[in-house]
């Protein structure tokens, strides 16, 4: 029975505090904040391309005369990601008027591989003539976010205020990229080589063929690029004592295109470069729009 009043009483208290009215909003003045929660993005596709030229030409394996142009070009398909989300913010409050300063960190881990896609007719034809493997993908997306942000506060007469707001920004953000160009292992298989254009003896081929077989042209990098951005706001706040309050905040946020590039770290088994001492290879990955969503708990604390 002491059990029973005590448990009723406090649920008399806790409708109490929701119930009858309180100060409408905090105070006005500055406040900081903290935030840690849950971040989510969508799907990726990011597209890629280098300024390679074709096996035949490549100065490591044959000496002719090429001017082919660079004509390699991919894309992959990456799923979406989950990670964490954590910040923190200085703001000042106006009525019904909040503006912030917030930084915070995001990661996403897609760790996602796919079969490589949209290969120009060019680099198409290694499928047929050389490569085994052919795949791509991305691991772990994360940025560190620092926004402008403005908030209204709606008065509700209670503990609680809703809220709504929008911040533009600049985000630092790198993706760990991941792609492999992988020759068969069995020389029989390679037919790169066999191209009766090239003047070669059956012996030249077979022995060039036997080089290449077993290769792989390869990227695992951590490319990183500055993105502008912006970001939807809503959330509720729970006033828990004057200067402090917890709450629920809800964030969507956009960011521009991804592009960043780096040599491959090797290619067809050699130095990234389309012959000793020359021209070095590069690639690039470019993606859509960067976006994410998050859901955090907050608290902040007015002084």
């Amino acid at each position: 029975m002491f059990c029973l009043y005590h448990k009723r009483a406090l649920v008399l208290v806790c409708l109490a505090l929701l119930i009858f009215p309180t100060q409408a909003l905090a105070a006005d003045g500055w406040y900081m904040g903290m935030d840690l929660g849950f971040a989510k993005a969508p799907d990726l596709k990011v597209r890629g391309g280098d300024n390679d030229v074709p096996t035949t030409c490549d100065g490591h394996f044959i000496q002719r005369n090429c001017s082919e142009p660079a004509t390699t070009s991919f894309w992959n398909e990456v799923d979406g990601g989950t990670g964490i989300l954590a910040g923190a913010a200085l703001g000042y409050r106006l009525g019904n008027f909040r503006i912030e300063g917030e930084y915070f960190y995001r990661t996403t881990t897609h760790d996602a591989r796919s079969d490589t896609q949209g290969l120009d007719a060019d680099t198409e034809r290694k499928r047929g003539e050389e490569i085994e493997i052919l795949d791509g993908g991305v691991d772990d997306v994360l940025s560190h976010n620092f926004f402008a942000n403005l908030y209204y506060d709606f008065n509700t007469d209670s503990r609680f205020t809703p809220y709504v707001g929008a911040g533009v920004g600049v985000a630092q953000v790198s993706m760990d990229f991941f792609s492999r160009w992988k020759r068969d292992g069995d020389s029989n298989k390679i037919k790169t080589f066999d191209n009766t254009d090239l003047n070669l003896t059956a012996g030249e081929r077979a022995k060039l063929n036997t080089r290449l077989a077993g290769t792989t042209t390869f990227a695992d990098r951590k490319l990183t690029d500055t993105l502008f951005g912006y970001q939807i706001l809503a959330g509720v706040d729970y006033r828990v004592s004057e200067p402090v309050t917890i709450g629920l905040k809800f964030r969507w946020a956009d960011f521009g295109e991804f592009e960043d590039g780096a040599e491959w770290d090797e290619l067809r088994g050699h130095a990234s470069s389309r012959a000793p001492g020359g021209t070095r290879v590069r690639y690039f990955a470019k993606t859509d729009d960067i976006q994410f969503w998050g859901l955090s708990l907050n608290m902040k604390y007015a002084f």
